[in-house]
């Protein structure tokens, strides 16, 4: 009888010997392609992972409202919008169907589907009942019901309804408190609603998902990324990339090796690992970015990535959640006519020609961010300008916006606090309109 054990032993020590006797030159070269393939298994695994921990943030299917819009205080998620409420579920889809009923409105008020990678599957802005099923799942559903398929266990939505300023507030919540989510077997049954929960209590403030993510070393990060793909299964087009990582152990149904990694004893190698991940995203991402005057925006495929994994990635990192383009474009800006980057110890006149093209219930705004991408405080509780600001434009359409740290008491114009350690703003403009944006003129911004 053959003994399989004493074979296997037999095959490893002869791999060893092999290993040892190469050269130090080969040896090195074999280490930098392992990493090369980690951080490429660490840019595909990213945003799987960071859902995870934005599921930990949330309860499980469950509707979450915010009743107040974000401050600076919020940090589950960076450059997160003062323009809507957000309505958050995060979905798991292993038991049942899941059932939205989405309301009316008289706004935008909109809701966004992502799977586990963080493509988008579906923009609801239609009243209806939604169906979300998990992909293979044969439930038998209503006729009326419009079935959305998601190809993971996991599921994010998040809904974000416009809200004009605070006198608005009771509108918005009604709106909200119009939609009903709950399993299947539950809107069948005719029970009563389930009451959304308040973001102030539903909302873990204790986890911020994008510094949980960057703590974990390699065997807890892989670890974690090949439990959650085996229910949450890679596209098919994904095939090439897992052929590549699983040299490391990565991929779902298979256990990472860490020994792989052979000179990663005291987590230098990760280190290093981990600083160009995050230089590299920065880098490449530059290559979907579509200008506006001195604004950029990132442009497709985002919210529906296919095999661009770095750009994932980088979304991931720098804006989690971020829409299509033609459902809100999302631009930045870092610098001032001349190319100067932002200086939080000078003031500057925001100009506008005429105000950004929207399409029906469509608007725009202008968000300050301090350099970690998260909301400014400031005494004046300000946060962006918008369409509904209480602004003045001159005659022609134009107006002028001041960017200043200081506290003033009389500025003579619109004020947007800045950050006296550094800023970058970000322009919003939802349901853009395309076809007149390419030749409409973005807001130049100078020095006072």
């Amino acid at each position: 009888m053959c003994k399989t054990g004493s074979i296997f032993a037999l095959i490893l020590a002869i791999a060893l010997l092999i290993s040892a006797a190469l050269p130090a030159s080969a040896q090195e070269a074999e280490s930098d392609e392992l990493w090369q393939i980690a951080e490429e298994a660490y840019i595909y695994s990213y945003p799987l992972v960071l859902m995870s921990y934005t599921a930990q943030t949330l309860p499980k299917n469950q509707l979450v409202h915010a009743r107040k819009l974000a401050t600076p205080e919020n940090k589950s998620v960076v450059t997160m919008n003062v323009d809507t409420l957000y309505s958050q579920i995060m979905m798991d889809l292993q038991d049942e169907p899941m059932i939205l009923v989405f309301p009316e409105s008289d706004r935008y008020m909109q809701m966004q589907v992502m799977d586990a990678w963080s493509n988008t599957v579906a923009v609801i802005g239609e009243a209806g009942v939604y169906a979300f099923v998990r992909t293979g799942n044969e439930a038998d559903l209503p006729a009326d019901m419009i079935k959305i398929e998601i190809p993971t266990r996991l599921a994010w939505c998040i809904g974000r309804t416009l809200l004009k300023g605070n006198d608005d507030l009771p509108n918005v919540i009604a709106l909200q408190d119009s939609m009903d989510f709950r399993p299947l077997h539950s809107y069948l049954s005719g029970e009563d609603d389930i009451p959304g929960v308040n973001a102030e209590e539903g909302i873990r403030k204790d986890v911020v998902p994008v510094k949980a993510v960057s703590a974990l070393n390699g065997p807890a990060f892989f670890d974690l990324a090949n439990s959650l793909m085996a229910d949450n299964p890679p596209a098919a087009a994904d095939a090439e990339i897992l052929g590549r990582i699983s040299r490391l152990g990565v991929g779902p149904g298979i256990q990472f090796d860490a020994s792989v990694l052979k000179d990663d004893a005291d987590g230098s190698g990760w280190k290093v690992m981990l600083n160009n991940f995050y230089a590299d995203i920065q880098k490449n991402a530059k290559n979907y970015a579509r200008a506006l005057g001195k604004w950029s925006y990132f442009g497709e495929p985002i919210g529906n990535f296919g095999t661009e994994y770095v750009y994932r990635a980088a979304i991931a990192v720098s804006g989690f959640g971020a829409n299509p383009v033609e459902v809100a474009l999302y631009s930045k800006c870092a610098a001032d006519e001349e190319g100067n980057v932002f200086s939080g110890t000078e003031d500057y006149i925001l100009h506008f020609d005429s105000l950004p093209p929207v399409l029906e219930k469509g608007f725009w705004s202008i968000t300050a961010y301090n350099n970690d991408d998260f909301l400014i405080e400031n005494p004046l509780d300000r946060y962006n300008v918008n369409s509904f600001a209480e602004y003045t434009l001159r005659e022609d359409g134009s107006l002028d916006i001041l960017l200043t740290a200081k506290e003033l008491s009389d500025a003579g114009l619109y004020v947007l606090p800045t950050d006296p350690e550094g800023f970058h703003l970000f322009m919003r403009i939802y349901l853009p309109d395309m076809d007149a944006l390419e030749n409409w003129k973005a807001p130049v911004i100078t020095k006072r």
